[in-house]
């Protein structure tokens, strides 16, 4: 079984990628994995990186317009149709990969592959002593999955991107990646769309991930034209998918957001997209800003349409 290790690139020497340092060491210290993992680095950077040099085999692609994470891994998908990899593991390119974990989740991935009904295999994604993914989506949040547990997820269960095993049929069988949420809530979406088919997640107690997220540090991580583009996702999201009530609770959330990031946060502009999110949803009918939304998707479709510049496989 062959699986397609896709990593997202983004103005970042190769060299300098804490995810294409573990990958080396990786097949470095275990020469078996290049059996299990065909590894391809997708470049979203304005510019084509001129040293493509690895000491371990791999594809490089480059694209002209930059179609975020959704862009990428669905054009990673239809190279796994086309070499006959079955599975993909998304990965980011500040992912601290190790040849245990790489050698877990390929085990786990033999172990369910017969069972056609699991769509993605999650391991477990802490913040600090945070557990982040996978999680369990209950009314307007979410909850925890019980630790030191491998199997079937119960429920709506959701994933970050990065680390996750994806079986390439069920994500084609859903139509991909959203161009709409093209970076934030990509994972998000995806996951509900598995869940709306009846498909499942197998989540993984003994892999873990060591994760920064931006919407957990602030003033060091996140921003302000990062935070826009997460709060205009989170906002659609639940415009398309999510009921009166859910709506109703977002925006209280959105409310209670601005006050406590004006007071918490040095930057005030977070503060103020959170407000502006507000004002928006509240004096925009819905039904526009679920149109307004898809025509900016639209823009992004005929965009992604025109990808060119891929280089040939290195």
């Amino acid at each position: 079984m062959k699986i397609l290790a896709v990593m997202v690139l983004y103005q970042t020497p190769l060299t300098d990628s804490e995810t294409i340092r573990g990958l080396c060491e990786a097949f470095r210290s275990r020469p078996e994995l290049a059996e299990s993992y065909q590894i391809v680095v997708w470049d979203n950077s304005p510019e084509p990186l001129l040293n493509v040099d690895l000491p371990i085999p791999f594809v490089y692609r480059h694209s002209q317009y930059n179609a975020g994470v959704s862009g990428a891994y669905n054009s990673a998908m239809r190279h796994a149709l086309e070499c006959g990899c079955e599975w993909m593991l998304l990965l980011d390119q500040d992912t601290a990969v190790t040849a245990e974990f790489l050698s877990t989740m390929q085990r786990h991935c033999s172990e369910v592959d017969r069972r056609g009904q699991v769509a993605a295999i999650a391991p477990t994604v802490r913040v600090r002593d945070v557990v982040v993914s996978p999680r369990k989506q209950l009314f307007n949040h979410h909850g925890s999955y019980p630790l030191g547990e491998s199997g079937i997820a119960e429920g709506e269960a959701f994933a970050i991107n990065s680390g996750c095993l994806m079986r390439v049929r069920a994500l084609e069988a859903i139509g991909g990646f959203s161009v709409d949420f093209w970076l934030d809530y990509s994972d998000m979406y995806v996951f509900h769309q598995f869940f709306l088919g009846g498909l499942k997640v197998w989540r993984v107690a003994d892999a873990e991930l060591e994760h920064d997220l931006s919407v957990m540090d602030y003033d060091r991580l996140m921003t302000p034209g990062r935070y826009r583009n997460f709060s205009s996702a989170e906002s659609a999201f639940h415009d398309l998918y999510k009921g009166r009530l859910e709506n109703a609770v977002q925006n209280l959330r959105l409310l209670a957001r601005a006050i406590k990031q004006r007071r918490k946060y040095k930057n005030p502009e977070f503060s103020r997209i959170a407000w502006r999110q507000l004002v928006y949803r509240l004096t925009v009918p819905r039904k526009q800003r679920i149109a307004r939304w898809r025509q900016e998707g639209e823009q992004r479709r005929k965009q992604s349409q025109q990808i060119a510049g891929e280089t040939a496989p290195v």
